[in-house]
C-alpha cells in the first residue's frame, strides 16, 4: 500500500530542514550548475528530519514515507536553493 500524497507533502512542505539546507547551500554555490547538487542536499535533509519525527514520535510511524518526502523535498529544496542563489554575497577575488 503506498502512502498518501497528502502525508508526503505535509511533511516535505513543513520542514525547516528542507528550507535552510536548500538555501544555505545555494548561497555558498559559485555556479548555476551546483544548485542540482543544493536540491538534493535539501532532499537528503528534509528525510532526515521526518526521519527524526518519525523515530522520536511526533509523526506515526510510516517508514514507506521517506522515499517520497526526501523526492518532494528535493523538488521544493531546488527553489530554496535558487533563491539562496540569488541573494547571495558577491565576493571579489583578492
Amino acid at each position: 500500500m503506498p502512502p498518501d500524497l497528502i502525508d508526503v507533502l505535509l511533511l516535505a512542505l513543513m520542514n525547516p530542514a528542507t528550507l535552510a539546507a536548500g538555501f544555505l547551500v545555494g548561497r555558498r554555490a559559485d555556479q548555476p550548475q551546483k544548485l542540482v547538487l543544493a536540491a538534493f542536499v535539501a532532499g537528503i535533509a528534509g528525510a532526515l528530519f521526518a526521519w527524526l519525527l518519525i523515530l522520536t514520535g511526533l509523526y506515526p510511524p510510516k517508514i514507506r514515507l521517506l522515499g517520497g518526502v526526501f523526492v518532494a523535498s528535493a523538488v521544493l529544496g531546488i527553489g530554496w536553493a535558487w533563491l539562496g542563489y540569488t541573494f547571495r554575497r558577491h565576493v571579489e577575488p583578492e
